[in-house]
């Protein structure tokens, strides 16, 4: 999620691997059935209490965050739920207090809500309840907001994992749902480990991507050879000129931080600066490695079964010079947490859903999700799908066109 980024991209939180976002206020009251909304900046700040396991009789409860800014323009405004990615982007708040800069006049006429995701700081979960954050108990926490909010029906915009939960909440509850825009899900009817062997070669076309574009811009700091610097560097982390701290591991955590916001030419740059002595850029970019709190939402997701499989695949992987994320090692943690009570994958969808007003938004050049995955899943529900010429994960609020369509997707009749 740097002063030469565009005004989107600083929306985006710097660091991608933690599941923390910026501290939300304390004044809003915490209720059990409704919501008290109370004056927060230009926005409207809630919290409503949520059950960690719906329809367990004698479930702990948790205050989950909400944030409101209501419609200035049209008649009749219905109300429009913003589900973030719990790793990249902008959060929960950050969306409420930026919709406008974000998505123009056309959100206007829409009552925003943002709601923040499980595990976030703002819906922070109570002790020995840390891995209750999967997909599908994210749903039930949507379906709970908008009960709350006496609203028949409620349009979203989800990113990431935010854009998985609205399908699975879609898939469960089709007549719930006015319309949704779905930014760069994967399927939650489809198991993983299926998945993962397409987000594997997303990941490898990212790099011959990234490393195209070097190729072909003086700007970028390693233009005459990437291929030779990039061996030059393989050669100084094996002969220990550079600082102990950057290893394949750390270059592939500095290429989610970068790549993936569409910013390669920062890790270019940084590499360069290491391969003339200065490891400091990179070991920036690098941040530190993941521990089990940062799998949490995979391991909620996914049998330790399965996330072994996972792991072992990315573990398999020859990158063709370097890699991005660390995906390998966030499955492995889920051997070490407790085994998912609801793992997505065999979810079957209502037949409703079939056809419902859903529109899905993915790059072409994503690192991250492959886009086969999400148009897969969009043609086997009857959705519409639409790719976007772009090398960068989650593309509505940074890509302009594709931001102005899924805003008039949304307001249609």
């Amino acid at each position: 999620m740097t002063v030469r980024r565009s005004a989107f991209a600083l929306l985006c939180a710097a660091a991608v691997v933690v599941t923390v976002f910026p501290t939300s206020p304390a004044r809003a009251e915490i209720t059990t059935n409704e919501i008290t909304w109370l004056p927060c900046g230009p926005i409207e700040c809630g919290k409503i209490l949520v059950p960690i396991t719906k329809g367990l009789n004698g479930s702990k409860t948790f205050s989950l965050s909400l944030y409101r800014r209501k419609a200035t323009s049209g008649p009749s405004p219905r109300t429009l739920l913003l589900l973030p990615d719990r790793e990249y982007g902008p959060d929960a708040r950050t969306l409420s207090e930026k919709a406008p800069l974000t998505f123009g006049t056309a959100i206007t006429k829409f009552n925003v809500i943002s709601i923040a995701p499980r595990g976030a700081i703002d819906a922070v979960m109570p002790v020995g309840n840390e891995t209750n954050i999967g997909t599908l108990d994210m749903a039930d926490d949507v379906e709970a907001v908008r009960t709350s909010l006496d609203t028949k029906k409620v349009s979203i915009i989800g990113w990431g994992s935010g854009a998985t939960t609205a399908a699975a909440l879609i898939m469960q509850n089709p007549t719930k749902v006015q319309a949704a825009v779905l930014d760069t899900p994967i399927d939650p009817s489809t198991s993983l480990v299926k998945q993962a062997s397409q987000h594997i070669a997303a990941t490898t076309l990212g790099v011959r991507t990234a490393m195209r574009w070097c190729a072909s811009h003086l700007a970028c700091t390693m233009n005459a050879n990437v291929a030779k610097e990039l061996d030059l560097l393989k050669t100084n982390i094996r002969l220990e000129r550079v600082d102990p701290s950057i290893t394949f591991q750390a270059v592939a955590r500095a290429a989610t931080r970068t790549i993936v916001d569409g910013h390669t030419q920062e890790l270019f740059a940084s590499i360069t600066a290491a391969n003339s002595g200065d490891s400091k850029p990179l070991l920036t970019l690098a941040g530190t490695a993941p521990i089990a709190v940062n799998a949490y939402g995979r391991c909620a997701d996914v049998s330790r079964a399965d996330a072994k499989r996972i792991a072992t695949a990315h573990a398999a992987v020859k990158p063709y010079k370097f890699t991005i994320g660390s995906e390998a090692a966030l499955y492995a943690f889920c051997a070490e947490l407790t085994e998912s009570a609801r793992p997505i994958g065999s979810l079957k969808p209502a037949a409703l859903a079939t056809g419902a007003r859903v529109l899905v938004n993915i790059a072409r050049g994503d690192q991250v999700t492959a886009p086969s995955v999400a148009r897969a899943m969009a043609k086997k529900m009857k959705w519409t799908y639409k790719s976007v010429y772009a090398n960068r994960h989650l593309v509505v609020g940074h890509d302009n066109a594709t931001t102005v369509a899924a805003m008039k997707f949304l307001a249609a009749k």
